[in-house]
C-alpha cells in the first residue's frame, strides 16, 4: 500500500507547487514554495498575524505536519532576489542555542520570506512592558538568565562567525523566548537584507548608539550599546524611552545611580528583590556598555565574563589552578 501525500508531508518528503505528485528531487528542504507558505498560513490570514513591524508581517504558520513556525514576509519591495537568496543562504547554517533558527525562504515574484523556527512564550518587550499581572513571571534569576544567554548570542555573531555579523537592530522585542523563557536572538542579519544600513533604522528610539549619527556605519560595538539598554530594560521593566516625556531609560537610569536610588530602578513587579550588591554589579556592567567612547565598550566575551558572579569566576580560577599543582 502506498503512503498518502499527506504521510509523505509530515515526514518530510517536499512537491513542488505546480503537481502534488511528482517529488521534486532538486529542491533543498529549505527553499519553500509560495504554495507551502499560503498553505502554512491560511493565505496569510489576518487572524494568523503574530506582529507587524517596520519591515515585515509576521505571521503564525504549521509546516511539517504539525511544526508552529513564524513566517516572516518582508514588506521591502527593493530586495532583489539573488540578494536576498544569497543573504539568507548564508545565515542557514548558523547554529545557537541563543539564536532563533533559521528554517528556510520564500523567493517568488515580489515576495521574500524568511521561515524560523517559533517561540512559545513570544518576545521580551511583551513581557517587559504589556504584561498586566501585578507580579512578573520574570524572576531576578530568570532576568539574568536572558542577559547572559543574549551576551552570547552576540558574542556568537561577533566573535565566531566569519565574517562576522552585526545585528544592528537588537532591541526587546528581537528577544523571543522559549517555554523555559531562554532567550534566542531574532531579526540578525536583516539589515542586509533590506539595504537599510544607509539610514537609521526604524522602530530603534533609545537603542542606537551616538555614534550612528557620525559617521554613520554602525558595527558590533554599536550591538554592545543596544544591549546595555536591553539590560536597563530587563532591571527597571520600562522602556527605551518614555514617549509622554521624551526621556530616554539612559538617562533616567544614570540620573538614579549618580543619586543612588537603586531601590526606584528595580521593576516593581520584580517578586523578589536581588541583594543591592548584585544590582549593582549588572548595572555597572550595562554602563560600562552604553559607554559613548566607542573603544572604550568591551567586546561581547569581555561582558559574558563580567556577568559572571564572582564566586563563580574565583571557584573556576581556583579549579584552574588546582590542574597545575
Amino acid at each position: 500500500m502506498k503512503p498518502t501525500i499527506t504521510k509523505e508531508l509530515e515526514a518530510g518528503v517536499r512537491y513542488p507547487h505546480h503537481s502534488p505528485v511528482f517529488f521534486d528531487a532538486i529542491r533543498p528542504n529549505y527553499l519553500f514554495t509560495l504554495a507551502e507558505i499560503e498553505a502554512a498560513t491560511h493565505h496569510f490570514a489576518d487572524e494568523n498575524v503574530v506582529s507587524c513591524g517596520e519591515y515585515a508581517v509576521v505571521y503564525h504558520g504549521i509546516m511539517f505536519g504539525n511544526t508552529r513556525v513564524a513566517v516572516k514576509r518582508l514588506l521591502s519591495s527593493r530586495v532583489k532576489e539573488n540578494e536576498f537568496t544569497g543573504e539568507v543562504e548564508a545565515l542557514l547554517g548558523l547554529r545557537h542555542k541563543n539564536l532563533v533558527k533559521l528554517l528556510g525562504y520564500c523567493s517568488e515574484g515580489h515576495y521574500r520570506i524568511i521561515v524560523d523556527e517559533s517561540a512559545e512564550n513570544g518576545h521580551l518587550g511583551q513581557w517587559l512592558h504589556d504584561c498586566n499581572s501585578e507580579v512578573s513571571p520574570f524572576t531576578w534569576n530568570i532576568r539574568m538568565n536572558i542577559v547572559l544567554g543574549i551576551a552570547k548570542g552576540l558574542a556568537y555573531l561577533h566573535e565566531d562567525t566569519e565574517p562576522a555579523i552585526t545585528h544592528q537592530h537588537l532591541k526587546s522585542s528581537s528577544i523571543l523566548l522559549d517555554k523555559q523563557w531562554n532567550p534566542k536572538i531574532s531579526d540578525f542579519g536583516i539589515t542586509n537584507l533590506l539595504g537599510s544600513h544607509e539610514s537609521p533604522p526604524t522602530g530603534m528610539s533609545g537603542y542606537l548608539a551616538p555614534e550612528y549619527l557620525s559617521p554613520g556605519i554602525l558595527d558590533y560595538k554599536s550591538d554592545v550599546y543596544s544591549f546595555g539598554i536591553v539590560i536597563m530594560e530587563i532591571v527597571s521593566g520600562k522602556t527605551s524611552i518614555e514617549y509622554t516625556t521624551e526621556e530616554y531609560l539612559i538617562d533616567w537610569t544614570k540620573s538614579m545611580v549618580a543619586s543612588q536610588q537603586y531601590d526606584q530602578i528595580l521593576d516593581p513587579k520584580l517578586p523578589e528583590l536581588p541583594c543591592l550588591k548584585e544590582l549593582k554589579r549588572i548595572l555597572l556592567v550595562a554602563l560600562i556598555c552604553v559607554d559613548p567612547d566607542v573603544n572604550n565598550r568591551p567586546k561581547m566575551g569581555k561582558v559574558i565574563h563580567m556577568l559572571q558572579p564572582l564566586d563563580l569566576r574565583y571557584s573556576s580560577a581556583s579549579h584552574k589552578l588546582s590542574c597545575f599543582t
